[in-house]
């Protein structure tokens, strides 16, 4: 690993400072390098479990653990075709947060809410706030000896209007569940313990049901790691504990739950090699392992962080070793498990990408896009795209709302919208920009997916928007 840091985390296995890589790439798919990092004051490097996050003004936000005036970490823009935008160098100190990592959020209000692992009043890690201008507020500074510490994963955005997150420690050093309004009201959660696991890195998931589902690093039974659901004031409703290997080890990505209820991401460890799973949780609290990482030559080991729900219905992932090179690997996986390898990164040749440490994004446009921790021009890290032949969609930071309530929409060539639907029920909106857009739930509407007609056709969202 190429980098410390107080929280306590294994080690992933990653390469040494290497130049990077031509890619193998299985099928049609299409990989191209769209930014290189170079550090330095007007720029970021390394970006470390980032999962990039589309803004309103149709561009791609995220962090870099490194780089930046001060060399401890930026927030930046980077539109499709590669123009970068450095908006915040973090300073540290008792003011701002240092060292960012797993990205940002999008709120309902166009910010973005994010993490810092190090900085704030203690130095133990901040929440912030941050507009598309990059102007960031900080709205809460962990301290150890009274709450968290030490924050992996940006906040997810819940169907109340607050925000969720995991810090992987806190005041009895095993990490907590917090809850933080957009104006910086903190509160905690749920205290972990040996028992239900310990030092959580994944973000939490809201399912369906309103509850929240977390896999939680370390502890257990086995130690080994688990998985918890809890309701939003924290009850505890169910626990599942990984055996280590032949099952899955060290769970660091969040999940995700399909359309019929199951949930599915990664372990970083277990499986029959030792190098990682692809798992399912079902309703009932039971863990399949569906696919076990370096059983077959090239599949990739290590997949750091969760998978993506595309709108094809697979999951897609990363890996940071692994593959024909041993430099990582994008694949896919479908809800029954049928695995496949759709790139290698190769460092053979110089100026490619190296060690992907998270799922790509989709964006609106249905191309993939994501990032390398290392790699590119000056071995500080990439933004790279896929295009794995998936098409146009609209999509949201939430997907559940009353009638009444307004409804922030993300797409494409938005100008000229002349229909938006809830579920068939024709909504009220307005056009913001080409790529943004609002629109009011309407009365009588049902659960169902948001429709856009536009100029170039009808496309729906990602998701079904579930009416309260």
């Amino acid at each position: 690993m190429r980098r410390s840091s107080s929280a306590c985390v294994k080690p992933i296995i990653l390469a040494a400072a290497l130049v990077l890589c031509v890619g193998a790439l299985a099928g049609a798919q299409t990989v191209a390098t769209v930014y290189n990092f170079a550090g330095g004051t007007s720029s970021g490097a390394n970006p470390w479990y980032v999962t990039l996050v589309q803004g309103t003004d149709g561009q791609l936000y995220g962090t870099t653990y490194n780089g930046g005036s001060h060399g401890i970490g930026t927030a930046f823009k980077v539109t499709t075709s590669g123009t970068f935008t450095l908006l915040h160098s973090f300073a540290g100190g008792s003011s701002d947060g240092a060292n960012p990592t797993g990205g940002l959020t999008l709120g309902s209000d166009g910010n973005f809410y994010g993490t810092t692992n190090l900085g704030g009043a203690g130095n133990e890690g901040v929440v912030f706030k941050m507009t598309t201008t990059g102007t960031v507020t900080v709205l809460h500074s962990f301290n150890d000896s009274t709450d968290g510490a030490f924050p992996w994963a940006a906040p997810i955005l819940g169907s109340d209007g607050n925000f969720y997150g995991t810090a992987s420690g806190g005041a009895g050093g095993q990490g907590l569940v917090y809850k933080i309004t957009t104006t910086g009201t903190y509160t905690t959660v749920f205290p972990f313990d040996s028992v239900h696991g310990t030092s959580p890195i994944a973000a939490p998931t809201q399912g369906s049901n309103g509850n929240l589902y977390i896999p939680v690093s370390e502890g257990g039974s086995s130690y080994c790691g688990t998985i918890v659901e809890m309701t939003t004031a924290g009850a505890v409703v169910n626990t599942y504990d990984f055996p280590c290997s032949p099952g899955g080890d060290f769970p660091i990505g969040p999940l995700v739950q399909s359309a019929a209820g199951g949930f599915y991401s990664t372990t970083q460890n277990g499986g029959t090699k030792g190098e990682g799973t692809v798992y399912k949780l079902n309703s009932s609290f039971v863990v399949t392992t569906q696919h076990s990482f370096g059983n077959s030559f090239g599949d990739g080991t290590y997949p750091a962080a969760g998978m993506l729900l595309a709108t094809d219905g697979k999951y897609y992932g990363a890996t940071a070793e692994g593959g024909t090179y041993d430099d990582g690997t994008l694949f896919n996986s479908t809800s029954t498990g049928a695995f496949t390898k759709l790139y290698s990164f190769n460092n053979s040749v110089n100026l490619m990408q190296e060690a992907p440490l998270s799922p790509p994004v989709e964006y609106t446009t249905g191309l993939l896009y994501g990032t390398t921790e290392f790699g590119g021009t000056t071995d500080q890290g990439t933004i790279y795209s896929l295009n794995n032949g998936l098409t146009a969609f609209v999509n949201s930071p939430i997907f559940t709302g009353k009638p009444g309530n307004s409804v922030l929409l993300l797409g494409n060539e938005l100008y000229g919208a002349t229909k938006v639907t809830f579920n068939g029920v024709p909504a009220e909106y307005m056009v913001h920009s080409n790529t943004h857009m609002s629109a009011t739930v309407p009365s009588g509407a049902t659960s169902g997916y948001i429709e856009v007609t536009t100029a170039s056709g009808t496309v729906k969202s990602r998701k079904v928007f579930v009416v309260q």
